[in-house]
């Protein structure tokens, strides 16, 4: 400490003093911690309740350090509060505060553990802000049970519904349909009974586009009619399903995907459906009791990309095109009603990668113009099968060699002809015609059978004239 003199007289007297005061410097502000550290975020909190509850662990390093931003977990989105970009998977630093977790995606990132019930309350802290929930495909490690949640109708902010991993019973949940922000719900379970609520369809304020319920084997009764009449719904597949009842005649919704593969519904294909600016995919194969003529609007489309027709009773015929359909990828139409010839404007389908006519009514000359489409490759364009069940002339273009085989695989020598085909060129000689054998020649049945009658009513004449006289004694030609 220092020290200051004071003299008086002849006597110094020293005297210690104080310093003056200095101030107190002001203790450093903590910097604010990131909204989304468990101490100061119930989001995360509820999160690492979540993956405890169900047995998952995330896989980037900072899931062991319970003071670190969930942000930076793998299969978790957050939004920076100012839209900034957000930082690269898995790394801790540049989060702001405010940041908030927005989606769920097991995609790689996350361990997950056994089986279990999906803990639907434990998301209830992330209603305001969860956007996406989808929980993977199931494994043989991890699928979920019991059934679907009634909580996750409280999920007010969720655009996005998936649930692919597991075994869920009971019904779809009817409150589903009033998450006013819901654009996809997907939900694929083997275990899932009941019937598509219609209330999933209710909202015309809403914004559903996609609507997936495929390999819900005990899914039953008819989609709700509302749902092709939604002004959003771009999407609707029910694929191996037990959907029923019949296609509904009018279709306004705009949608670009309609599949319902090995469903029980029957009706024909409506026209309207193939209006839209926007078809895509039309698939209803092995639907096979649905009927009705081939919807020659859906193959002229300027969108279409699909049409899978196959084991149904569509009928009809392929009409002449006179414009280029370049979009159309695959067309199946076999084991259906479909007849009349392929036209000579089949090369219209100038993208077509996948063709299959074999086991319908098609009949006549395969166009040369088939062998212009450069897309079709081995094992992608078959017209007839084995038992040659349709009846192309032969032979069959060369330049569409790819064309002439069997599902099979087994080249076409040539197949059966109806209408019986044109007569041979008198100049054409062929070995074989001058080959002939009782064995390869035979009477049509109709002619075999005049002459057994006509022998048997003679011999009958014969016998009542000839072979009796008046006392009974025979008199033909044994008794002379």
């Amino acid at each position: 400490l220092p020290w200051s003199q004071v003299v008086t007289g002849k006597r110094e007297l020293f005297v210690l003093s104080s310093p003056p005061t200095a101030p107190t410097p002001a203790a450093p502000t903590p910097a604010p911690m990131p909204a989304d550290v468990p101490a100061a975020n119930e989001a995360c909190k509820a999160l690492r309740s979540f993956y405890d509850a169900i047995g998952a662990k995330d896989k980037s390093p900072s899931f062991a350090d319970t003071s670190s931003t969930c942000c930076a977990f793998l299969d978790v989105r957050c939004t920076q509060p100012d839209g900034s970009p957000s930082p690269p998977l898995g790394q801790k630093e540049g989060w702001k505060a405010g940041a908030t977790l927005t989606k769920i995606k097991f995609r790689g990132g996350t361990e997950l553990g056994g089986s279990g019930t999906l803990p639907g309350a434990l998301l209830l802290p992330l209603a305001g802000t969860l956007e996406s929930l989808d929980l993977g495909k199931s494994s043989a490690h991890r699928s979920f049970s019991g059934t679907l949640p009634a909580e996750l109708a409280q999920l007010t902010a969720l655009q996005k519904l998936s649930l692919t991993t597991g075994k869920f019973s009971g019904t779809i949940p009817h409150q589903l349909g009033r998450l006013p922000a819901l654009e996809k719900l997907t939900l694929l379970s083997k275990s899932l009974s009941g019937t598509v609520p219609g209330e999933l369809c209710h909202r015309s304020d809403g914004s559903l586009r996609k609507l997936v319920l495929d390999d819900n084997v005990k899914l039953s009764g008819t989609l709700p009619p509302e749902c092709f009449l939604l002004p959003t719904l771009e999407e609707i597949s029910a694929k191996k399903t037990r959907i029923s009842g019949t296609l509904p005649s009018k279709i306004t919704a705009p949608l670009r995907l309609l599949i319902l593969e090995e469903v029980s519904l029957s009706g024909s294909v409506p026209e309207e459906l193939c209006k839209g600016e926007k078809l895509e995919e039309l698939v209803l194969r092995r639907a096979n009791r649905v009927s009705g003529t081939l919807p020659t609007e859906c193959l002229s489309h300027d969108t279409i990309t699909k049409i899978d027709l196959k084991r149904t009773k569509v009928g009809g015929t392929i009409p002449s095109l006179d414009k280029a359909v370049p979009k159309l990828k695959t067309l199946d139409l076999s084991n259906s009603d479909v007849s009349g010839t392929l036209p000579d404007s089949v090369d219209m389908f100038s993208g077509l990668e996948y063709l299959a006519v074999d086991r319908t009514k098609l009949y006549g000359t395969v166009p040369e113009s088939l062998g212009d489409i450069r897309g079709l490759k081995k094992g992608t364009c078959t017209l007839q099968t084995e038992s040659r069940d349709v009846n192309f002339w032969c032979p069959l273009p060369s330049n569409a060699p790819y064309c002439t085989e069997t599902s099979s695989g087994e080249t076409i020598v040539c197949s059966v002809m109806s209408p019986p085909p044109p007569p041979p060129v008198e100049d054409a000689y062929d070995p074989a015609d001058s080959v002939a054998s009782f064995d390869s020649w035979s009477l049509p049945q109709e002619l075999v059978l005049f002459f057994v009658l006509a022998a048997a009513s003679a011999a009958l004449t014969w016998w009542v004239e000839f072979g009796y006289d008046d006392d009974g004694e025979g008199s033909g030609f044994g008794s002379r």
